[in-house]
């Protein structure tokens, strides 16, 4: 029996590390990293998108093609970070943007840098590594 003409989908397990990123991931579950996710998952990550796409679509249609093409312009200069690398970016004026900064999320309460149970070196040293000035091993972080 020929078996060379079947495709074989194997699907490998994913190696743990230890690390202290259990303390703000959690443990690993393998059964979410290796079963495909449902159609109705991929639609709600993709709702966003999806509405941004079609809403640039009409305004494409009733105020011509250079508005969406400025408009992408405006959000991709908002989205990049304006801080130093080190320092976390609340990227203000991309919610305003989008007009997202009215809505209060959990993400909003919860997800505070001064929340974490992990302890941040300094902003200088941070630098030093950002620019690969000091190594990691002499680091006391």
């Amino acid at each position: 029996m020929d078996l060379s003409g079947l495709e074989t989908e194997q699907k490998t397990l994913p190696i743990i590390g230890y690390s202290s990123e259990f303390l703000e991931k959690g443990l690993p579950n393998f059964k979410t990293q290796t079963l495909p996710k449902h159609p109705v998952e991929n639609i709600q990550i993709n709702k966003q998108k999806n509405e941004r796409e079609k809403q640039y679509n009409m305004l494409g249609k009733g105020f011509g093609s250079q508005y969406p093409l400025m408009l992408k312009l405006e959000e991709e200069i908002y989205n990049q970070p304006l801080r130093l690398p080190c320092l976390p970016s609340s990227y203000l004026s991309l919610e305003v943007f989008r007009g997202t900064d009215i809505e209060v999320e959990p993400e909003d309460l919860y997800n505070m840098p001064n929340n974490s149970p992990l302890i941040q070196p300094p902003v200088h040293q941070q630098m030093e590594q950002y620019l690969g000035m000091s190594d990691l091993k002499t680091s006391n972080f």
